[in-house]
């Protein structure tokens, strides 16, 4: 119970001001975030440290990737408007690790995750911008690293 309380406070504290839709939006976020979590039949627990480790790397993304598709946009030239397909192939063996990994890509601008292979966990995402591919899978594994630091599994 005190996690919850906690966890509002904190979502209160994101939101800047005490009002009536953070409020309520705050009791959704908390109730989803027990129900995902807290229950005794979970699999995974939610690190605090490491979900705002997550949370803050993914809002960077947000932003640089905002920027860039924002240049692409203004600005469009062949490097910037270039489209490709990377495939990476995941490393934590978690199909649940890997579908917040292709949800947190798919969040930021000018990425989208196409599939999630779950026999090999091979994830395939379209880019927009020429992308340096051994930079790309390297960003997407640390990416992934920061996920299982949030979220590990309980130990039964």
């Amino acid at each position: 119970m005190s996690g919850s309380i906690a966890l509002f406070v904190l979502w209160i504290a994101m939101m800047g001001e005490v009002s009536v839709a953070n409020s309520l939006s705050g009791v959704v976020v908390v109730a989803f975030v027990n129900w995902l979590f807290v229950h005794d039949h979970s699999r995974y627990v939610l690190r605090p440290l490491g979900a705002v480790r997550l949370t803050l790397s993914v809002l960077k993304s947000l932003v640089t990737s905002s920027w860039q598709v924002v240049l692409a946009v203004l600005l469009p030239n062949a490097q910037r408007t270039a489209t490709s397909v990377q495939n990476v192939q995941l490393k934590h063996g978690s199909a649940f690790i890997g579908a917040i990994v292709a949800n947190a890509i798919t969040l930021t601008p000018g990425t989208m995750s196409l599939e999630l292979h779950a026999e090999d966990l091979t994830l395939s995402v379209h880019v927009l911008g020429e992308v340096d591919e051994v930079q790309f899978r390297a960003d997407i594994l640390a990416l992934e690293d920061m996920v299982a630091n949030a979220v590990r599994e309980r130990k039964s």
